[in-house]
Formats: structure tokens, C-alpha cells, sequence
């Protein structure tokens, strides 16, 4: 554990205080690890991350194929439909969670890492933060400026080394203010290099992301980072669900237009009324799609 844990933060002890850069130094605030780091049903992924990757935080297999959704989350693959099962290998993704709307607290960035073998063959790792008005610029993450980092890790006999470093950041509305932006990282592990990230929107005042939902890599959901809650839309059980057209590239990554948006059934999820209203939309993802869908 201790290797694991100074290899991930060797690199970022290195990188200055990025929030500062950016002109939005992070406040003290209260990190209730205990609620932000529930895990009801022991699968390794907090219910704050299930909520952000679309899986049951009530079952340790959402789609009941033999897989835990740990896996298929880290392979950024899609644990609500059943599919076809990746190769064994060294896997790490980036997720970004929020306190339900209206809760106060920090917003945490989530590292997840799947390891076959041991977690010495990690060689490197970077972690940074890219705005549109900043293209091809990386703003380094300090991971080490934030207070109460959680570090936590599992050996499994047949699925390798589990390892979540959750890192409280800043508020989400101080978060908010800086959108639209992309928080991505970069790990070189034994011999494979991995570069994952998450983009963050504002819709209507909600911060929200794209996660794989589907087996289609050019579909993807729409997602708040922090839970909604049930009494805004009563009874609802569905998920704002785009098509992506790549639309060509440019300084900050590759760009996608919005080609069609619909609400469609993701279990105890909501969809906004104005999800039809995306279509049109066009952005970039620094890395291509890739990142967020592991295609």
C-alpha cells in the first residue's frame, strides 16, 4: 500500500497549486468521508461513484453477468448491459462526484486502478485540468494541496489489485464557475500507458458529465455528478442519452456535435425536461472520446 500510494503522489507533489493558476484557491471545507465514501453494497465503488457511472449502488453486478461493476467501471466499459468481456489487464479511470443537490461539502476526484500484479509497475502519473479558453494548455493537479485524501485498495483472486485514491477538492459551485472543463490523467503501468478523463458541463446550473452507458461507444449519458433526488421529478427512471458525431479536432481535442438526445430507462436516475434541447450542442474532449468510453 504504501508503494501504491507514493507512486501516485510522487508526480503530483511536483505540480503547483492549479486552483491558484486558475485564480480560484480552494477553501477549507468539511469532507465527510463516511457519507462521501459510503459503499452500501461493499463492491469498492462508493455510492457517490455509482451514481456519477450509472451503476446499482445496491448490487455489486448491475447487470448480473458475472463481472463486478468495479471492473467494467475502471475499463470504462458499460456494467448496466451486459457485453462482452475485456482482456485482463492494467486498467484506470477518473470520476468526478458531487454531495447531492443542494448538500454542502467539496467536489472529490475519484482514481480508480485496476492492477495485474503488482502495484510497483506503476512508473508514472500525471493529473491535470484543460479549459477551452486555455487550449492544449495542462493545468497541473496538485493532489497533495488537498486536505483528507483517502486511500484504498483490494486483492481479488481473479481480478487483481483494486486501488481508489479519493482526494476532496473544492465546492461545487466554485467547481461550476470554471466550466466547461476536462480533468484528465495519465499512467503508465508495467508497459501499458493509460490516459482517461471525465468532461464537465454546466447544464441548467447542474454540473454534469458523459459516462459509457451502452455497448455503442458513440453514445453516451448524461449525467449529473451529484444525486438529484428523487422528488424532482417523481416516479422517474430514465437518462438523458446522447449521439455524438465526431466533427472534426482542434486545439483543445477533438470535437463532437450532439446528433441526437433522448431520455431512455436507467433505473432509479432522473432526466431533465430539457434533454431534447442538446441536440446541436458541440464540444471537444481533449484525448477523443476514448477517454471517457475506453474505446
Amino acid at each position: 500500500m504504501t508503494r501504491t500510494l507514493a507512486s501516485l503522489c510522487a508526480v503530483a507533489a511536483a505540480a503547483c497549486g492549479s486552483w491558484l493558476l486558475l485564480g480560484a484557491p480552494p477553501a477549507p471545507l468539511h469532507a465527510d468521508q463516511a457519507i462521501e465514501l459510503e459503499d452500501s453494497d461493499d463492491d469498492f465503488l462508493p455510492d457517490a461513484v455509482e451514481w456519477a457511472v450509472l451503476t446499482n449502488a445496491h448490487a455489486a453486478d448491475t447487470d448480473t453477468d458475472g463481472l463486478p461493476d468495479f471492473v467494467e467501471v475502471v475499463q470504462r466499459g458499460s456494467p448496466r448491459a451486459t457485453g462482452t468481456t475485456r482482456a485482463l489487464d492494467h486498467e484506470m479511470r477518473v470520476v468526478v462526484t458531487a454531495p447531492p443537490l443542494g448538500s454542502a461539502g467539496p467536489a472529490w476526484l475519484h482514481l480508480l486502478f485496476r492492477f495485474v500484479g503488482s502495484a510497483s509497475l506503476l512508473s508514472s502519473f500525471q493529473a491535470w485540468l484543460e479549459v477551452p479558453n486555455l487550449p492544449g494548455v495542462r493545468v497541473p493537479l496538485d493532489l497533495l494541496g488537498f486536505h483528507g485524501v483517502d486511500f484504498a485498495q483490494r486483492i481479488t483472486a481473479a481480478d487483481g489489485l483494486w486501488v481508489r485514491l479519493s482526494v476532496p477538492m473544492v465546492s461545487e459551485p466554485l467547481l461550476r464557475s470554471i466550466l466547461p472543463c476536462s480533468i484528465q490523467a495519465s499512467a503508465t503501468i508495467g508497459s501499458r500507458t493509460v490516459v482517461t478523463g471525465v468532461k464537465l458541463f454546466d447544464v441548467q446550473g447542474v454540473v454534469c458529465t458523459l459516462a459509457p452507458l451502452g455497448s455503442n461507444t458513440n453514445r453516451v449519458a448524461m449525467q449529473s455528478i451529484g444525486a438529484l433526488g428523487a422528488a424532482l421529478t417523481p416516479g422517474s427512471n430514465r437518462v438523458c442519452m446522447l449521439t455524438l458525431a465526431r466533427a472534426g479536432s482542434g486545439p483543445s481535442g477533438t470535437v463532437y456535435e450532439v446528433v441526437a438526445a433522448a431520455c431512455e430507462d436507467c433505473n432509479e436516475l432522473e432526466c431533465g425536461a430539457g434533454c431534447p434541447d442538446s441536440v446541436g450542442w458541440v464540444f471537444s474532449i481533449p484525448g477523443g472520446l476514448e477517454t471517457i468510453t475506453g474505446g
